[in-house]
């Protein structure tokens, strides 16, 4: 598989978990990379640079479209 690339990023899991089902109703498949760092630790996610939403490289494009990012 290639590498992924970030397409947006949240303040928190919940909005990040809505964003990758977003995705998923379109057929693109997406993941949800520092969760568990969010949830165990919320306060962390702003110095981490918040909850990041990862997709295939040939994905990006269309799935900043749907995301308006």
């Amino acid at each position: 598989m290639n590498d992924l690339v970030t397409v947006a990023t949240f303040p928190d899991v919940p909005q990040a978990e809505l964003a990758r089902e977003r995705l998923g109703l379109e057929g693109i498949q997406a993941f949800v990379f520092d969760e568990q760092t969010g949830a165990v630790m919320p306060y962390m996610v702003g110095s981490m640079g918040g909850i990041r939403l990862q997709v295939a490289p040939e994905d990006a494009t269309k799935a900043k479209e749907i995301l308006g990012s």
